[in-house]
C-alpha cells in the first residue's frame, strides 16, 4: 500500500535557461536548458540536413559517482520550430527518457560489477542503470499526440574512467547515434561542455581581459547532457521543400528548446509519480538573453512563456540595462535607445538591408517580437576549416546570428552587439566596442568533432578536472 508523503502542485507561472540564470530553474538543474544550437550540418555529405542541439543540466562535475548525471525521466524535453513567424511552434520534437535498474542489490548505482566491471557496449550488463528514450514529432498533420519517429534509442553511460568505460567514444559514444527513417540521426547523452566563457563577467563585469585572450574558460572540464537531432531541410520548412534562395519566403526557421514538468507530483515511500498537464519551466533560444537582457522580476516568467507572448519583454530589448553597465564600467559610448539593432538580431530577425546585402536575411516575424534562434536554411554552409568564430561579424554569413553553430563564440559576439560594436550601429562601431571579448576565444580541450553530434566526448570522471586553468 502506498504511503502518501507529499503532494506538490506546480502552477504554470511558479516554476522557471542558460546555466541557472533564473531563480527557480537554478533549483531544478535537470530541467535547465543551457544552450540551443541550430545550423546546417557541416559534416561532409550532410549539407542537405539541419542539426538541432539542446543541452541540459549545466556544469556537470565528471566524477559525480556513483549515480553521475542522466536525463530526468519525469521531464519532457522538446525542440520547437516556428516556420511561419507567429511565435508558435509549427513542429515539435519531443524526447522522453526511461531508466531501468539491472541489479538493485548492488551498493553502487549507475555502473556495477555485474560481470567484469568494464562497460564495453551499450548492452553491457555492467551498465546497471541503462537509459533509453523515444522521439515524437508533433505538427499540423499528426495532431497533438504526435507521431512516434523512433523509440528504444540508447543513452550511453557517463564517462566514468578508463577502467569502467575504456575507449569511450568508440565503444559507447558513436554506437549511441540512432538512425531515423528519413535519413536523419539522433543522439542523447553526456558531452563535453563546449560553451566557453569567463564567468568573471558576473563579478561586476570584472573580466581578466577585454580581448581575444587572457581570460579563463570557467566551464573547462565540465560536462553537459546533450540532445541532438539531424533532419532533412525540407522537413522543417513551411512548404516542406528545400528553399530556392536565401530570400525565399520559406528560407528562415525559428528554433528554441524547452523543458516541462507535469503539474502534480506525488511523493511516496517508493518512487514518486507525476500526472496532470505539462507546464513549461525552462526555455532557451538565443544565448544569454534571459541572463543579461531579461530583468530579474521577469526571468522565471520568461522561462514559462511561448515566443508568441514575448511582447512583454520587448521594452527591455529596446532599452537594456547591460550596455549602460558596460558604459559605466568600461567608459565606452553606447547607442541610444531604442535599440532597434538588438530587436532585429534577437526578436524579429535581420531583414534584407544595405549592410548585409541582398542575399542575407534572418527575418521571420509577423510584426511582433519573438525571441528564438533564426536559421536561414538556404545560406550555404561554411566548410569546417574556414569557419569564423565571430559568425556574421567575422564575415561568415553561415554563423550566428544566422542560427548558432557549436563553433560560434557567442559571448564575444553578444558583447560587441550589446555595446553597439557592429555595422548596424555605425556611430559606435569603433574600438573598443567592436573588439570586446571575455578573453576566451576557443575551447582549450580540443577542436570539435567533424561529424554528428559535433560536441566532444564527455570528460572522464577518474581524471583531475582542468577547469579554471589558463587556456
Amino acid at each position: 500500500m502506498l504511503s502518501l508523503l507529499s503532494l506538490t502542485i506546480v502552477p504554470l507561472n511558479a516554476l522557471a535557461s542558460s546555466h541557472a540564470e533564473a531563480p527557480l530553474i537554478s533549483m531544478d538543474r535537470f530541467a535547465d536548458n543551457t544552450d540551443t544550437y541550430a545550423f546546417r550540418s557541416v559534416e561532409p555529405g550532410r549539407q542537405g540536413y539541419v542539426t538541432l542541439i539542446a543541452n541540459y543540466i549545466p556544469l556537470q562535475e565528471p566524477s559525480s559517482g556513483p549515480q553521475w548525471f542522466r536525463f530526468d525521466d519525469s521531464v519532457l524535453y522538446e525542440i520547437k520550430i516556428d516556420n511561419t513567424g507567429d511565435g508558435r511552434e509549427d513542429i515539435t520534437y519531443q524526447f522522453q527518457f526511461k531508466t531501468r535498474t539491472v541489479n538493485g542489490d548492488t551498493v553502487l548505482g549507475h555502473t556495477a560489477v555485474n560481470q567484469d566491471i568494464a562497460i564495453t557496449s551499450l548492452n553491457d550488463p555492467d551498465y546497471n542503470m541503462p537509459q533509453t528514450y523515444s522521439v515524437r514529432r508533433v505538427d499540423r498533420y499528426t495532431g497533438r499526440k504526435g507521431r512516434l519517429v523512433g523509440s528504444n534509442f540508447k543513452v550511453p553511460p557517463a564517462n566514468v574512467g578508463p577502467k569502467v568505460t575504456p575507449e569511450y567514444e568508440q565503444n559507447l559514444g558513436q554506437p549511441a547515434i540512432g538512425n531515423l527513417q528519413n535519413g536523419g540521426r539522433v543522439f542523447a547523452g553526456n558531452r563535453d561542455e563546449y560553451f566557453y566563457i569567463d564567468l568573471g563577467v558576473f563579478d561586476g563585469l570584472n573580466l581578466r581581459s577585454l580581448g581575444d585572450s587572457g581570460g579563463i574558460d570557467s566551464t573547462k572540464g565540465y560536462n553537459v547532457s546533450t540532445i541532438a537531432i539531424e533532419l532533412p531541410i525540407q522537413e522543417l520548412t513551411r512548404t516542406r521543400t528545400v528553399p530556392t534562395s536565401a530570400t525565399a519566403p520559406d528560407a528562415v526557421i525559428g528554433v528554441w528548446a524547452t523543458a516541462s514538468r507535469q503539474s502534480v507530483r506525488i511523493l511516496t515511500d517508493n518512487d514518486p509519480f507525476e500526472f496532470g498537464g505539462w507546464k513549461q519551466i525552462s526555455r532557451l533560444g538565443n544565448p544569454l538573453v534571459n541572463e543579461v537582457v531579461i530583468p530579474l522580476k521577469l526571468k522565471d516568467a520568461f522561462n514559462g512563456l511561448s515566443p508568441e507572448d514575448d511582447a512583454v519583454a520587448a521594452p527591455f530589448v529596446l532599452d537594456p540595462e547591460l550596455p549602460k553597465l558596460m558604459q559605466a564600467v568600461f567608459g565606452i559610448n553606447i547607442p541610444a535607445a531604442p535599440r532597434n539593432d538588438l530587436v532585429s538580431i534577437f526578436a524579429t530577425g535581420i531583414p534584407v538591408n544595405p549592410v548585409t546585402g541582398p542575399n542575407y536575411t534572418t527575418f521571420l516575424s509577423d510584426g511582433k517580437p519573438h525571441e528564438y534562434l533564426r536559421l536561414n536554411v538556404a545560406i550555404p554552409i561554411t566548410p569546417i576549416a574556414n569557419i569564423n568564430r565571430l559568425g556574421l561579424l567575422g564575415g561568415d554569413v553561415a554563423g550566428f546570428p544566422n542560427g548558432r553553430r557549436v563553433h560560434d563564440d557567442v559571448t564575444d559576439i553578444a558583447l560587441r552587439a550589446v555595446a553597439g560594436g557592429t555595422p548596424f550601429t555605425p556611430a559606435t562601431n569603433v574600438a573598443p566596442n567592436n573588439a570586446l571579448g571575455d578573453g576566451v576565444s576557443f575551447n582549450p580541450e580540443g577542436p570539435l568533432l567533424n561529424r554528428f553530434p559535433y560536441l566532444l566526448p564527455p570528460n572522464q570522471g577518474n581524471q583531475p578536472r582542468s577547469s579554471n586553468q589558463q587556456p
